[in-house]
């Protein structure tokens, strides 16, 4: 009796075990409809186990049954969806182009039929040039030198104005010590140069001449050897003697972040990709920087200071040092590529290269220019060779920019870093260099 009151017992609670089942189970299924009609999306997390598997399994099946075309519509609907969520449509179209221009500057092209003009040289610092930038349309140039000075050129006329700089002379409204980089950032109609005061200065491009600078950002305790703006002009990268990397934020024009790493003075700086500077420097190191991951990968292959770093494309880079090496790199190999050299004592003093393209070049204290191109060799990966022939000019090398048709070359008696190979009958000035190629 005892045993039967016990099965009787034990039934009752199934039964009311179950009726509780399945009102629990009404109850969420109405929650869910209403859900379902306010627009929102349950949660899952309180189902019962044997309801789990039964959706995944539906969900895989849908999926499975999508053809192609269904998952492209659908993966662009999400993409749209998630894009102009809360947003104006004027700023998801800045978003979409932004994007759409990032994804094509990831396209490489192949470069062929290198080769250069007659050469033509305008003199204009009265000390070593050690900078150079050029606009877009190809039609001015701004340098910088060891006179403290920043000159605009007309490259058509060859004519001149120069900004305000001077030794020591603290109020003159430029730069009171060496001038040792300068870039354009076109965004924003600003001009920006860089040197040995510390100091970083911004300046109206299209001022007239004599005229000052319009701001400046402090807090390098050192020599700022490098500036190089970010691809959209929002930002500004600054290299400096005192080991570190900072990222300038142009609209506050405030320092948002420092980057630490390089163990010696940073001595170059290049970009090509959003958030992915390249530094070089005298701890004998390349690196490159990944800013939104907050990490950076080294490269140390070569045994003497690296002066001169260029990035060819989102991936390649390459990186010349003072024997005169030349090393081409890959952000997906502790190796490099390819390697070449300009021949012993010649230091490689400036590097610059055609934007996602397979050709670069280089400027070495002797003077020499010269184009490389990078190729795959039949078994042997890849490989440096020349691409065209040399052009000698009449000083060090101490800055390239390249342009679709011209190439000019920042030219100085002297190595922008310091007095090595100082010679007197070398010449201070640019070089102007009229440059074809064919894209294939």
């Amino acid at each position: 009796m005892v045993v039967k009151r016990k099965q009787f017992a034990g039934g009752a609670k199934a039964g009311k075990s179950g009726n509780k089942r399945a009102a629990t189970a009404a109850k969420r299924a109405t929650e869910d409809a209403m859900a379902e009609a306010e627009g929102e999306i349950a949660s899952d997390s309180g189902s019962d186990a044997e309801d789990g598997p039964k959706k995944s399994e539906d969900e895989d099946d849908f999926f499975e049954s999508e053809t192609p075309d269904e998952r492209r519509v659908r993966l662009a609907k999400e993409y749209l969806s998630n894009l102009g969520d809360g947003r104006e449509p004027g700023k998801v179209q800045e978003q979409l182009t932004r994007e759409v221009e990032e994804e094509n500057r990831r396209n490489r092209i192949q470069v062929e039929d290198v080769t250069f003009g007659e050469s033509r040289f305008l003199k204009g610092h009265k000390m070593a040039t050690t900078c150079i930038c050029m606009s877009s349309d190809e039609s001015t140039i701004w340098t910088g030198g060891k006179d403290c000075a920043v000159i605009r050129w007309d490259v058509e006329t060859g004519k001149k104005d120069v900004f305000p700089g001077g030794r020591n002379r603290f109020d003159c409204g430029g730069h009171f010590e060496k001038v040792l980089s300068v870039r354009l950032v076109e965004q924003r109609g600003l001009l920006v140069t860089a040197g040995v005061d510390r100091f970083v200065r911004l300046w109206d491009p299209r001022a007239p001449a004599k005229s000052t600078c319009t701001g400046r950002l402090q807090g390098h305790t050192n020599a700022v050897t490098a500036v190089q703006p970010e691809i959209d002009g929002d930002q500004l990268y600054s290299a400096s003697l005192d080991k570190s990397l900072k990222i300038w934020d142009l609209g506050t024009r405030r320092c948002t972040e420092t980057l630490l790493g390089h163990v010696a003075g940073i001595s170059s700086l290049d970009l090509f990709a959003k958030g992915r500077p390249v530094s070089g420097g005298a701890d004998k190191t390349v690196r490159f920087w990944k800013i939104d991951k907050d990490t950076h990968l080294m490269f140390a292959k070569h045994m003497y200071p690296v002066d001169s770093v260029g990035a060819l494309d989102h991936e390649r880079f390459v990186s010349g040092s003072q024997d005169g090496s030349l090393m081409l790199w890959s952000s997906a190999s502790k190796k490099p590529l390819a390697t070449g050299s300009m021949g012993e004592g010649k230091w490689v003093a400036s590097l610059a290269a055609i934007r996602q393209g397979n050709v670069f070049f280089s400027g070495s204290v002797d003077g020499t220019l010269r184009a490389w191109r990078t190729s795959r060799a039949a078994g042997k990966g890849v490989e440096l060779s020349e691409a065209s022939e040399p052009v000698i000019a009449p000083g060090c090398i101490n800055g390239i920019a390249v342009g679709k048709r011209l190439l000019a070359c920042a030219i100085g008696k002297e190595h922008r870093l310091g007095r090595w190979f100082y010679d007197k009958q070398e010449r201070n000035g640019i070089m102007l260099v009229p440059l074809s190629y064919r894209e294939a």
